[in-house]
This record gives C-alpha cells, structure tokens and sequence, in this order.
C-alpha cells in the first residue's frame, strides 16, 4: 500500500510540472494579463514548479526504495508526506479555500505516512533473521 501511495504521489506532482512546463507560454501570458511582467510570471511559475518537482522525485525515489525493502525509503517517504501536507496545509489557510487537487494531495499524503507508520510496513521493511 505504501509503494502505491508513494508512486501516485510522485505520478502526480512529476504531471503537474510537466503540464506547467508544456504550458508555460500560455500561464506567463496569463500571469501577465493578471497585472505581472514577464519576468515575475516566469519566476511565479519557477517557485510553483520547483517544490513539486523536488517532491515528484523524493516520492518516486522512496517508492523504489521501499519496493526494494531499503528501511531509508520508508524514511524519505515520511519526510515527504510530511512535507506535502504542511505545505498543502500552509497553502489552502493562506488562499482561504480547498481545491480538489489539493485535497486529494493532502488525503493522499496523510495516507502515506500513516502507511509508512503502520506496524506492516516496519515488520516487511525489517531485515529477515533480525
């Protein structure tokens, strides 16, 4: 369960970026039609991608590593899901409303760390013999 809320995680946020980025054109002439020059829109839409590119990936990388039994996947995980949700959190108090999107990212992220926390996940994570 763990693997899987991990890599639709990481499915999700690597999406995101790849859509913003395949339109970019259209979002800074958008930015700019909203009141901000070209070079605000353009380092909006840098800070908007980076933090889901950096989480995309940590998800992705904890998914294999926990599919591989390696006990810092679970970690990473954690710290990610962590992450997400107080960043879900931060955003949806600051914008004064809930997206779908961001409650799926924060259902989804709650689930994960709870799924890395669970005794099942400890017990397969743990080395045989040990």
């Amino acid at each position: 369960m763990a693997v899987a809320l991990l890599a639709t995680l990481g499915v999700l946020l690597l999406l995101y970026v790849v859509i913003t980025v395949l339109g970019r054109d259209g979002l800074i002439q958008s930015l700019m039609t909203a009141g901000l020059t070209r070079p605000e829109a353009e380092q909006f839409l840098l800070i908007n991608t980076t933090a889901p590119l950096v989480l995309g990936l940590v998800y992705a990388v904890s998914a294999g590593a926990v599919e591989s039994r390696r006990g810092w996947g679970r970690w990473l995980g954690l710290v990610g899901a962590v992450v997400l949700a107080l960043l879900v959190l931060t955003t949806t108090l600051t914008a004064g409303g809930v997206t779908v999107i961001s409650l799926l990212l924060l259902v989804l992220s709650v689930s994960a760390a709870a799924s890395l926390l669970a005794r099942t996940t400890r017990e397969w994570l743990a080395p045989a013999g040990g």
